[in-house]
């Protein structure tokens, strides 16, 4: 059975986070490391946005600013997300890792469902379901949207995910949250009528605050049985 890595760096600000993220996936190309699966949390909150959003369409930045939430560019793709009670998770890999890892949507669902299956062990029954692409809902919050192979929970998405290609590697991080403040929602966001209509949180489905580690080993499990490999820290 292969061996791959899982770390976690806790919290750190926007900037850094995505950093890291690219730092480990330009790691594959240059240093002998194992496909690595990694948590964090974002402190302080942030707003990330896809590659090629326009914070001005999407986010009330005067209101960030004044409140101390970090605006940040993510290198891949989907829409704005609000980062704070949640945990996110990114993985990066070699196409030649595994032998679903050479196409991007194949390498994505599989990614998926292994957070499916880790969802499942803490009692929460999401799906991988067909929805709309961000075509001309491409101005709404990324949580508004439940693209093709987002996680969700009676047509609320749960889970919301991107991918980022670069020659044999690639890198996928999503977006777990616990809990949303509706108050900020609203304030953040320029577009925020149909957040809470496709949106949902582990707090709101289970009826409590998830413990964070339980949530992490979790997942790190239900990923090692999709892929048939072992995570070590």
């Amino acid at each position: 059975m292969q061996i791959w890595r899982v770390i976690d760096t806790a919290g750190n600000n926007g900037r850094w986070n995505m950093e890291f993220d690219l730092k480990l996936l330009s790691s594959l190309e240059t240093e002998d490391i194992p496909p690595t699966l990694r948590f964090y949390r974002w402190e302080p909150p942030a707003v990330s946005l896809g590659a090629t959003q326009k914070p001005e369409e999407e986010i009330n930045l005067d209101f960030c600013h004044k409140n101390g939430i970090d605006v940040v560019r993510r290198p891949s793709g989907g829409g704005a997300i609000f980062h704070q009670d949640e945990i996110t998770y990114s993985f990066v890999a070699r196409t030649s890792d595994h032998k679903t890892f050479h196409d991007l949507l194949t390498s994505y669902y599989t990614i998926i469902e292994g957070l499916e299956k880790g969802l499942e062990k803490i009692g929460v029954h999401a799906e991988i379901r067909g929805g709309k692409s961000c075509g001309p809902e491409r101005y709404l919050p990324c949580f508004a949207l439940s693209s093709r192979h987002d996680l969700v929970v009676g047509n609320k998405k749960i889970i919301g995910s991107a991918q980022r290609r670069k020659k044999k590697m690639f890198l996928q991080h999503g977006s777990i949250p616990f809990s949303y403040e509706p108050s900020l929602i609203t304030k953040i966001f320029l577009r925020p009528e149909t957040f809470f209509e496709k949106a949902t949180s582990l707090a709101e489905v289970l009826g409590h605050h998830p413990d964070e580690e339980e949530v992490k080993k979790a997942l790190t499990e239900g990923l090692e049985e999709i892929l048939e490999i072992k995570f070590l820290s």
